[in-house]
């Protein structure tokens, strides 16, 4: 497979058509740096190849913010030496079509035979995946891919194997694999095919066999648990009658009530103690609330002296404040008067600019006006032209239907005059020079040919007379059925009054001239009056009532003269702030003088207040008694206190000599250990009970019998189980020898892949080999190194040596595809990018080879690394822009 030519439109970043021509037959190597487009490029042949074109799931290939896109790709390639052009428009206009020498397909028809030339599938819903591409999704290799071999050699397996030719075949005809799918379906029936666990009968057969020897034992386990619970049942009885006989735990009741008592008599004493303890605090407080009561007369004079000094300081400041108030109000007179008379220029100089205002707008006025009046007598006009042409529109209309009657009527008597003429006997001659014939009412001469539709006399002189009659009823009939069709048609034209169909089509030009003209008067009118000729009609005449109202106005001011000379508004309204600001900050001092000469003078009446008030409380009689009442119950109250302190001592020590914590515990433990007696006793009881029951249960359901039907079954069910593991064991055996067999000409079958795989290799690591592995990918890499071999995984090779791995393997599948004469085609897009300068070097060779036998694409951002590849690099950028 050969690509001739690319072309892409609406994709992605092309929204311009992008065309690349003369592909070579070799290596083709494109070059642009990143978002040029050389992914895109890969993505539209991917696209063309493994999409549907009806698929709804490629919304990605449409070009940013263009919702209307329809995303084309065309290829044109040769194919099996035919030359082939596949065309693939995708969302808004699907289409596909692929033509393949001179057979051509479209649709869906298209798409399947594609796939089944190069060997891929397509998805059954939704977005293609790397499952369903096949030989195309191995041999082109995604930007970042080319590592990823096993996982696409994985999805293209089945294609390579039915390129290995022959051998197929012979290990086919040999029968093994008959045999091998035999055994493996017998050993399937008793193995699982992964891990060779029990399965079907002999799975059965083991659980059987479990399950018994499971029921077995719990049987046994009962067994000998009947006989443990004889045992128990026997010394529980013991127990029992022993705690009958005792009793208990009514000792310990009797021994918990002592300590009750002890412990009540100290509860007797805690709670005295408690009362003493409340009465020295009640007498404490009675102290606490005297000694505050004396303390509080020595704080009562203190404050009537600094009440009498605050009395002073307040009077002091009320006098200062007075003092301020003068000032500012003398300030705040002369400020009033400057700013009368700034506002008196103000207002001359607002007078001259009003006028000349008025005058502007009045002006203005005046030529909208006329503007308007303009434009009126224009809309008129063209409203008058709307009217006419509309008028004679109608006169020359000609009704759709019977518009359409003519024309379908014309186009079927074109049809029946071809089908007439098909019909007809066509009489071709060639006379020599100086003969003629005779046809009808007609004399021939020299060569030429006539259409006999009718029984016609053909004379030749000399010779006699031939009638020609032209064969087919059809003849009749589509003669009069063409009679009948002129005859309508003549009939439609004396109802527009016309002679011909030419006539009719003559007026509907005329007509759709006129349409025209209309639509252009009609748009004149909608831009002169957009709103109607009426509402332009209202405004013109508001214009020009605006215009005299402001002439008016203009005409009852005074004389220009009588306004005086002043200073500009500007300056007048600045003046006007400056003195306004003025007279504020006049204005707010003012105030707070004024504010803190009421403030001070109400502080020197509160301050004589509260003055008076605290040396009249202080003098009154009253309260001396009330001083003298206060020592002498501090002093009482102090000896109570004392005495109730020395009483609660006492207490304290009598209880802490009876230990009421160890009384507590006492009577605890004893409640605990008598509740505890008597419920182990009942307990026990309960215990017996139910032993009883169980036993009497257990003795009547035979275990022993049962215990010997079940021994019985288990021997059955292990003879069982050993017979199936024999078999199963020998189809293991011989399945693992077949399947060695296979494996042996399985390897032989790997043998031209790797060969073709080697080849490649000793170009990049001489001495070098490679295994192929089961799935057809290389599995692990073989160097010579220090006289010794070493291998290893590759899938444990660098990220750089899996690339490049990558890519001789997918040329040793091109190979061998290319020898089964299946089609190939290398697309690399930025590969080998992770290669040093002497792997990138050793990896053009591999590339140059290939290129021999195959076409391969090659897209870079690093045009420099392959300027020695034999080849010139055609530059993106400059495609897009030619």
């Amino acid at each position: 497979m050969k690509l001739t030519r690319l072309r892409v439109e609406q994709f992605r970043q092309f929204r311009a058509p992008l065309e690349i021509r003369d592909f070579a037959p070799g290596i083709n190597l494109f070059a642009g740096p990143n978002e040029a487009g050389k992914s895109t490029l890969a993505a539209a042949l991917r696209a063309a190849f493994f999409e549907r074109h009806r698929s709804s799931s490629v919304e990605y290939l449409r070009p940013w913010g263009d919702s209307a896109a329809a995303p084309t790709v065309e290829v044109d390639f040769e194919l099996g030496g035919q030359s082939c052009r596949l065309v693939k428009t995708f969302l808004a206009r699907k289409r596909c079509t692929l033509q393949i020498g001179n057979e051509l397909l479209d649709g869906a028809q298209a798409e399947d035979r594609l796939a089944e030339l190069l060997g891929f599938q397509h998805a059954g819903r939704g977005e293609s995946r790397a499952e369903h591409w096949g030989i195309p999704g191995l041999l082109w290799i995604e930007q970042g891919g080319a590592h990823s071999l096993r996982e696409a050699v994985g999805h293209a397996a089945d294609h390579l194997r039915a390129a290995l030719d022959a051998s197929l075949g012979e290990v086919a005809a040999s029968g093994g694999d008959g045999v091998l799918a035999e055994v493996r379906a017998l050993r399937a029936e008793l193995l699982t095919e992964a891990g060779g666990r029990p399965r079907g009968a002999y799975k059965e057969a083991l659980e059987r066999q479990e399950r018994l020897a499971a029921e077995l034992e719990t049987l046994d386990a009962a067994i000998e648990q009947y006989r443990q619970r004889v045992d128990a049942l026997a010394v529980l009885r013991r127990e029992q009658a022993a705690d009958e006989a005792q009793r208990p735990w009514e000792t310990f009741r009797t021994r918990q009530r002592e300590a009750a008592a002890s412990l009540e008599a100290v509860q007797v004493l805690e709670r005295e103690r408690v009362n003493t303890l409340r009465q020295q605090a009640e007498a404490e407080q009675r102290a606490t609330l005297w000694r505050s009561q004396v303390e509080a007369d020595a704080r009562e004079k203190q404050a009537l002296a600094d009440r009498a000094g605050a009395e002073e300081a307040a009077r002091a400041r009320w006098a200062s404040a007075q003092a301020a108030v003068a000032p500012w109000q003398a300030g705040v007179d002369a400020a009033n008067g400057e700013l009368q008379r700034v506002r008196a220029d103000l207002a001359r100089a607002r007078g001259r600019d009003a006028r000349a205002r008025l005058e502007r707008e009045a002006a203005a006025a005046q030529t909208q006006a006329e503007v308007l009046a303009r434009r009126l007598k224009e809309a008129e006009q063209a409203d008058e032209d709307v009217r006419t042409l509309r008028q004679r529109a109608a006169v020359l209309a000609v009704p759709a239907d019977l518009l359409a009657a003519l024309r379908q009527g014309a186009r079927e008597l074109a049809e029946l005059d071809i089908r007439r003429s098909a019909a007809a006997t066509r009489v071709r001659y060639a006379l020599l020079s100086g003969q003629q014939l005779r046809l009808g009412a007609e004399t021939l001469h020299g060569d030429g040919e006539r259409e006999l539709l009718e029984a016609t006399a053909l004379e030749l002189p000399g010779v006699g007379r031939v009638d020609i009659q032209p064969g087919g009823s059809d003849l009749a009939e589509l003669r009069a059925r063409i009679d009948r069709l002129h005859a309508r048609q003549s009939e439609r034209l004396r109802t527009l009054g016309l002679a011909s169909p030419e006539a009719v089509e003559a007026r509907v030009l005329e007509h759709a001239g006129l349409l025209n003209e209309l639509t252009g008067a009609q748009a004149r009118l909608q831009a002169l009056a957009e709103s109607g000729i009426e509402a332009l009609r209202g405004e013109c005449a508001a214009q020009h009532a605006r215009a005299d109202e402001l002439a008016n106005a203009l005409h009852a001011l005074p004389p220009a003269a009588e306004d005086g000379a002043g200073p500009p508004v500007e300056e007048a309204e600045a003046a006007e702030q400056a003195a306004l600001r003025a007279l504020a900050g006049a204005q707010e001092s003012l105030q707070q003088a004024r504010l803190a000469e009421a403030d001070a003078r109400a502080r020197l009446e509160a301050a004589s207040r509260e003055h008076a008030t605290a040396r009249q409380a202080y003098e009154a009689p009253a309260r001396a008694r009330a001083l003298a009442g206060a020592r002498a119950g501090l002093t009482d109250a102090l000896a109570q206190g004392a005495e109730l302190a020395r009483r609660a001592e006492a207490l304290h020590a009598r209880i802490a000599e009876a230990h009421p914590d160890i009384l507590r515990q006492d009577v605890e433990r004893y409640r605990a250990s008598a509740d505890q007696q008597e419920q182990q006793y009942r307990a026990r009881r309960d215990d017996i009970l139910r032993l009883e029951a169980a036993l009497q249960a257990e003795g009547a359901q035979g275990q022993d019998e049962r215990r010997a039907e079940l021994a019985r079954d288990l021997a059955q069910a292990r003879r069982r189980a050993d017979e199936l593991g024999r078999r199963a064991s020998a189809l293991d055996l011989l399945h693992g020898l077949l399947d060695e067999q296979r494996q042996r000409l399985t390897r032989r079958l790997r043998a031209p892949l790797q060969a073709r795989m080697e080849h490649y290799l000793r170009l990049l690591f001489p001495q070098a080999s490679v295994d192929i592995g089961e799935d057809l990918a290389p599995a692990s890499l073989l160097r010579p190194a220090s006289g010794d071999v070493q291998g290893g995984s590759v899938d444990e090779l660098s990220f750089g040596a899996r690339e490049q791995m990558g890519v001789i393997g997918r040329l040793a599948y091109a190979d061998l595809l290319a020898e089964a004469g299946r089609p190939t085609l290398i697309l690399l897009d930025d590969a080998l990018v992770h290669s040093d300068d002497e792997r990138l070097a050793r990896m053009k060779r591999v590339l140059f080879d290939a290129a021999t036998r195959h076409q391969i694409l090659l897209f870079t951002c690093h045009p420099e690394d392959w300027r020695d590849l034999g080849v010139t690099a055609r530059d993106l950028q400059a495609l897009r822009a030619g």
